[in-house]
């Protein structure tokens, strides 16, 4: 009877004790988890503890313009317009940034300084096939914050997510109203940027390429009245990046 008894109680309480189990194995495969490999060699660990972590980006950019037309293109003024377009071009981006660790899947990414070099196209496209070009070339310092979320280490890996507000200047000239028959675009602009990366450790630094689209908050169009400003009702900005990281 009592075998019996001992058996009887054991069934009663083997779904308690194999949830017990099971929940006694998560810490033990979240360790493995997070541990290397056989034959592969962690970099750079202490670099996870530092709160502050510095380095440098080098970017290629691909921009455009969002194009909104004004009640004006309905106009007679512009019969002899078709359609008005902003091409796609290629620029390229250098900066500094900072690091500050807020945990160790969250920090924040402070950019105190990006050159970025910039040239756009509109194209006015007639009805007979001709096309009128407005070229704007400009170099531009846009500063940003943003807040990185990134996974465990796997590994000498970690993905990571990444948005934030960045500002543009364009160096040079203020915003003045001329007389010449072109189409202008304003001196400051703010954007919002998301993306996502991979960083990468190695023995001496961290790589971490990324790729990242921000989008234009304003409309960056100058105050002028010719045939090229008045058929738009607004211009944004759109750019698609590829970042590579260095730091340390």
């Amino acid at each position: 009877m009592q075998t019996f008894d001992f058996w009887n109680k054991l069934n009663l309480h083997r779904a308690k004790v194999i949830a017990l189990v099971l929940l006694l194995s998560l810490p033990m495969a979240g360790m493995q988890a997070q541990s290397r490999k056989a034959g592969v060699t962690l970099h750079r660990l202490a670099s996870d503890q530092k709160v502050f972590k510095y380095g440098f980006l080098l970017g290629i950019h691909n921009n455009s313009y969002g194009i909104k037309y004004s009640p004006r293109f309905d106009t007679p003024e512009y019969d002899q317009i078709s359609s008005i377009t902003a091409t796609q071009n290629t620029g390229f981006d250098l900066g500094f940034m900072v690091n500050l660790r807020l945990a160790d899947q969250l920090s924040i990414r402070i950019v105190p300084v990006k050159i970025g070099l910039y040239q756009s196209k509109v194209e006015y496209q007639h009805i007979d096939g001709s096309v009128e070009e407005q070229l704007i070339e400009s170099t531009r310092i846009e500063p940003g914050v943003f807040l990185k979320y990134r996974s465990i280490r796997r590994n000498n890996t970690r993905m990571y997510l990444i948005a934030g507000i960045s500002g543009s200047i364009r160096s040079g000239k203020e915003d003045l109203v001329t007389d010449d028959d072109r189409l202008e675009i304003r001196k400051v602009n703010m954007k919002f940027e998301v993306g996502i990366g991979l960083d990468n450790y190695f023995e001496f630094f961290k790589f971490s390429p990324e790729f990242r689209y921000a989008r234009g908050l304003t409309n960056v169009m100058n105050s002028q009245d010719n045939f090229f400003h008045n058929a738009l009702g607004r211009i944004s900005t759109h750019n698609f990046t590829l970042y590579l990281h260095f730091s340390d």
